[in-house]
């Protein structure tokens, strides 16, 4: 499995135990966060779920270059370190807007969406090399052998 798909699983883990530790402070009422909910759906979702199937899907679909390292699995470091950020981010400015009238909260929150949306990118630029068909594949190598 590529360090970068491990990457994703592990903090998949973390964030899978933060939403458990969020989930159970929502059913015993032991915090007052209005926020506290998205949050939960948030780390659950995205931190979560979203996390392990980019991780593994990665791993399971050929890629253009099986070589470790930053420069060969790029979109896909780009996309956790983008997808991550975001939720860091939002995980910061939801909370802090429903304390404080002050923009840069609400500025924080769209540029936290901004990032999540840009890490989406990334991927898909990651893995549609890697759906396309064979015929497709093959077209496309016979382009460049021509050009």
């Amino acid at each position: 499995m590529p360090f970068v798909s491990r990457t994703f699983v592990k903090a998949g883990m973390v964030y899978f135990v933060l939403s458990l530790i969020a989930g159970l402070l929502l059913e015993i009422d032991a915090v007052s966060l209005p926020a506290l909910m998205p949050l939960f759906w948030h780390m659950l979702m995205v931190g979560w779920i979203t996390q392990i199937i980019f991780g593994v899907s990665i791993w399971m679909f050929p890629g253009r270059n099986r070589e470790e390292g930053f420069v060969n699995q790029k979109w896909g470091w780009l996309t956790l370190i983008l997808l991550n950020s975001g939720l860091v981010l939002r995980l910061i400015a939801e909370p802090a807007l429903g304390y404080s009238e002050a923009q840069i909260w609400s500025v924080l929150l769209v540029g936290s969406a901004v990032l999540q949306v840009a890490g989406g990118t990334t991927y898909l630029i990651e893995m549609w090399p890697r759906i396309m068909s064979k015929k497709q594949q093959r077209k496309k190598r016979k382009r460049r052998r021509e050009s």
